[in-house]
């Protein structure tokens, strides 16, 4: 499932018997749940954000405007909510280095996206959270010289330094990244249950990472139904 498959879309390709699509609650993926469940729980108590009915909403009702986007530790996103302090960004030892992106979705489409999922590594028990804010003031946001085109087949002309405060009111989107296997199947749709099955059924050995994406947009821009 690519980052902008809808997940609104419902199918009735084929039954799933839930002795099938049933993983085993490992440890691991119980912790997976809860920190999925407290993030998601968060944005869904706030008015500043709303489910969005798909992926395709970050290309279709986002204002056409450049934003900063990048890969957060999710309890910090959690922290920023419920507290209202603003995010610090910084540069571990002083000197600038790769950390976000710059995509603007009415220009870019999916392009460069994918960059903020690379040029990061945080994550809370194998969730993934990205989001994407309008530039704040006095805010260090830059394309450093080594930022080639093009590094080992991926395009890095987006990637970009930036270092200041986030506050919650620049912030435009979240989007969460949550593996298949520790979602709730009531909290799945069709074509994700079918996801689901199809995993379950490959050999262990031939398995592949599967995520579902939950995206929040700012209330004034989401369009939910």
């Amino acid at each position: 499932m690519s980052n902008f498959e809808a997940f609104g879309a419902r199918s009735n390709s084929r039954s799933h018997d839930s002795e099938v699509i049933s993983s085993m609650d490992t440890p691991e993926i119980i912790k997976t749940r809860e920190s999925a469940k407290e993030l998601l729980q968060c944005l869904d108590s706030v008015d500043e954000f709303v489910l969005a009915k798909n992926q395709n909403s970050l290309l279709t009702d986002l204002p056409t405007d450049r934003l900063i986007v990048r890969r957060e530790d999710p309890d910090k996103l959690v922290d920023l909510i419920r507290n209202r302090e603003p995010i610090a960004l910084s540069f571990v030892g002083g000197t600038p280095y790769a950390n976000s992106v710059e995509w603007n979705p009415s220009i870019d489409g999916t392009r460069g996206l994918d960059n903020a999922y690379l040029e990061g590594f945080s994550h809370k028990d194998n969730v993934v959270a990205v989001y994407g804010f309008e530039k704040p003031a006095d805010f260090y946001f830059e394309q450093l010289n080594d930022s080639e085109r093009v590094f080992n087949g991926v395009d890095r002309s987006r990637v970009r330094a930036a270092a200041g405060f986030v506050p919650l009111e620049a912030i435009q989107f979240v989007t969460i990244r949550i593996p298949i296997k520790a979602m709730n199947h009531t909290d799945l749709t069709e074509d994700e249950l079918d996801a689901l099955y199809d995993y379950n059924n490959e050999a262990p050995e031939k398995r592949k990472p599967v995520f579902v994406y939950r995206t929040y947009l700012r209330a004034s821009d989401a369009v939910t139904k």
